[in-house]
């Protein structure tokens, strides 16, 4: 599988589940956090080589080399645990090159949803989750659905001073 945003809480916890499950991980991507990328490069044995001066590969870095990597990489599953808005490229080109998105990051549906063919994603963050399972939920339909926000821009807002029409 390929991790997008492996150093990052949702990437480090899909690490830990594949470790556990023995799944196969073809291509990391990280952030700044070039110290874990190294350690997990090691501990999940990812090309070793590409961390000694000897490497004869390819690295791949900034916008383009995700999207380069997502298209060399043999997998077929895309963990997007990116952060912002530098998410939705990566989503949108995985789901064109035939892959499927387990999908982490928020910013590709609130920005590009009308433009993701969601028959494609796997949702893997709590919010994504709750509402895939209660849109498809025949059990107890429900007339609404409101959803609230868990952070982002207005996490340290005083209540009094967000408009609540």
């Amino acid at each position: 599988m390929i991790i997008l945003g492996s150093t990052g809480s949702i990437g480090i916890n899909t690490l830990i589940i594949t470790k556990k499950l023995h799944l196969e991980i073809e291509t990391l991507c990280a952030g700044k956090n070039i110290p874990l990328l190294n350690q997990q490069i090691l501990e999940f044995k990812q090309d070793i080589p590409k961390i000694t001066k000897h490497f004869n590969g390819k690295i791949y870095y900034g916008e383009n080399g995700i999207l380069e990597a997502i298209l060399d990489s043999k997998s077929t599953l895309v963990v997007n645990a990116l952060v912002g808005f530098l998410g939705l490229k990566p989503t949108l080109y995985a789901i064109n090159a035939g892959k499927t998105i387990a999908l982490a990051n928020k910013e590709s549906l609130v920005v590009g949803g009308e433009f993701i063919d969601t028959s494609k994603i796997i949702p893997i963050d709590s919010e994504h989750f709750s509402l895939a399972y209660l849109l498809n939920c025949k059990i107890r339909p429900f007339k609404n659905l409101y959803i609230t926000a868990s952070g982002g821009a207005f996490r340290d807002t005083p209540l009094d001073e967000i408009p609540l029409q």
